[in-house]
């Protein structure tokens, strides 16, 4: 299968579903991350210019270390707003990726671009296969089937389903990682966030070790489907 992680910006992906995408990877599935932004305005010590350029680097190392490849729409941090151009895009992407399967933000989360980036996916996905939508890649006949990983602290988040990620727990905290910039940014702009990363690490910790005490395992990743129409199925997806 060819499976596509998007998020609103770099390291969303990582915090939300990167023990399911090693695990992907690991059993022979194409692996694309996205990101709908450039992260642009993550810091207080760069331009836009220069985070931007870092943060892409950072999540292109991260996808790196599954064998994934990695793809940024480049729209700006925190202005990012729905369009027909931006529905073309977002169409043009998952045709690329020919995703078979999208992990994408819950429809509720705290941040705007979250749920614009889940909003537009879930709009487009039955748009796929229509010929009169024209992008530079062409339409292929499936409707991707849709599901949605943590919120940010997992806030009014119950999940569907459960991915074991207790063999891959280590290869998430690497991923997560690879962005650097970020512990700098949450250390300027959250009182409970240290300089030196600790809680940048253990609040992916923790909410993995939660849902795998729900589900039975050491750690997991919890998600919600999208039961739409056309996305609907009797085969399990997820690894």
């Amino acid at each position: 299968m060819n499976i596509l992680a998007i998020g609103a910006h770099p390291d969303d992906i990582e915090y939300g579903c990167a023990g399911t995408l090693a695990r992907y990877a690991s059993q022979g599935h194409k692996v694309f991350v996205a990101t709908a932004t450039n992260g642009n305005i993550g810091s207080a010590h760069h331009t836009m210019e220069e985070i931007a350029a870092i943060r892409k680097a950072e999540a292109k190392a991260s996808a790196a270390l599954i064998g994934a490849e990695y793809i940024c729409l480049d729209y700006d941090d925190e202005m990012f707003f729905e369009d027909r151009a931006a529905r073309l895009k977002f169409i043009d992407l998952v045709r690329y990726c020919r995703a078979d399967v999208i992990l994408t933000h819950n429809p509720e989360d705290y941040n705007p671009d979250h749920e614009l980036t889940s909003k537009i996916i879930n709009d487009i996905a039955v748009m796929i296969p229509i010929a009169h939508l024209k992008t530079p890649n062409p339409p292929y006949e499936v409707i991707p089937k849709i599901f949605y990983f943590e919120t940010a602290h997992g806030l009014r988040f119950i999940p569907t389903d459960y991915v074991d990620i207790t063999d891959f727990m280590d290869v998430k905290l690497k991923m997560l990682g690879t962005h650097r910039s970020q512990i700098q940014w949450m250390s300027d702009n959250f009182q409970e966030n240290d300089a030196g990363g600790d809680k940048f690490f253990e609040n992916a910790s923790i909410i993995a070790r939660f849902r795998g005490m729900q589900s039975g395992v050491k750690y997991a990743e919890g998600f919600i489907r999208a039961l739409d129409a056309f996305r609907v199925t009797t085969t399990r997806v997820l690894p």
